[in-house]
């Protein structure tokens, strides 16, 4: 029964011969409601509870997918003030008062990029120094048959596993037939219009099919190309997948 429901999904995606483009807007925002408070707990480090304050100080961005059939690439929205780079001891030094955690996990000053006709992901960034470009490894998804609707689309939940028994959660729909999503999280058979990733949530907040934008996109050249292991050994960055 499994195998037959993706079966009518993948038949339902690419059946449909016409070319399709456009812009999308997610919002990211963090889910507050299951971070425990900063100081709550008198055993968290000074660290912990800094950390725990950036999340309940976060506050929304939006993320912006430009695609076609096969191409891809999403932003988001511009910063002035970005986190900086401490090489002396290869550490991320990012403080409340200089950074929306929100912004930093939505994609940041990244750009992602995928090319579905080579099977090709990138994630351009500068956060450690020169710029350099990373070949994203392949998501491994498990898709359910459990469905909703979200503004109007049918959708089906995919899940990725992660440590401590804890699940990404995307919400795609083969009524849009293209494998995109938001930072880096592609490759279902259909566009994702919802991701939970334990405290972060994305959602669309608007689909505009045929915008012009998608009629140039520019795949990013600049910088080495990197896998995700000569990254992490390069920057020290625990979010080398960044």
């Amino acid at each position: 029964m499994r195998n037959i429901f993706l079966i009518l999904v993948l038949l339902g995606t690419y059946c449909l011969s016409a070319q399709i483009k456009g812009k999308i807007t997610y919002r990211l925002e963090t889910i507050k409601d299951s971070i425990e408070q900063p100081f709550e707990n008198p055993e968290n480090t000074e660290a912990q509870n800094e950390v725990f304050a950036m999340i309940h100080d976060a506050e929304p961005v939006e993320g912006y997918l430009v695609f076609n059939d096969s191409i891809a690439i999403y932003n988001v929205e511009p910063k002035i003030d970005i986190p900086g780079w401490n090489n002396s001891s290869d550490g991320l030094m990012i403080t409340r008062s200089n950074i929306n955690l929100s912004w930093v996990m939505a994609g940041g000053s990244s750009t992602y990029y995928n090319d579905w006709s080579r099977d090709y992901s990138i994630t351009q960034n500068s956060v450690s120094g020169p710029t350099k470009r990373v070949i994203q490894k392949p998501k491994e998804w498990t898709i359910t048959e459990e469905s909703k609707v979200i503004d109007g689309y049918t959708c089906y939940l995919a899940t990725i596993d992660k440590r401590n028994d804890k699940k990404v959660k995307a919400w795609f729909t083969p009524e849009i037939p293209v494998k995109h999503g938001p930072r880096g999280f592609n490759g279902l058979p259909g566009l994702i219009m919802e991701i939970e990733d334990i405290v972060l949530l994305w959602t669309v907040v608007k689909i505009d099919i045929d915008n012009p934008e998608a009629d140039d996109i520019i795949e990013p050249m600049e910088g080495e190309l990197l896998t995700q292991e000569e990254y992490i050994k390069f920057s020290g960055n625990p979010f080398g997948d960044n």
